[in-house]
């Protein structure tokens, strides 16, 4: 019980208030930055999926076609 009033004497509660409001400050754009970098993300993937089922297609493409005549 001691412990618990010597801590509770020694609580500043400005040094707390200042670091929330530090820390508040320095997060609070962080969720729109995340969102707008992951919907950029999703959009270039997207684009490298297309090509590179594009190039699969003529490369491998062709190939297949051959293998259904000749069955």
């Amino acid at each position: 019980m001691d412990k618990l009033i010597d801590f509770l004497i020694g609580f500043n509660f400005q040094t707390i208030i200042t670091v929330i409001a530090a820390i508040w400050y320095f997060t609070k754009d962080i969720k729109t930055e995340l969102s707008l970098k992951l919907d950029k993300i999703e959009v270039d993937l997207n684009k490298m999926n297309t090509r590179v089922s594009r190039i699969e297609g003529t490369v491998y493409g062709q190939e297949i076609y051959k293998k259904i005549k000749e069955d």
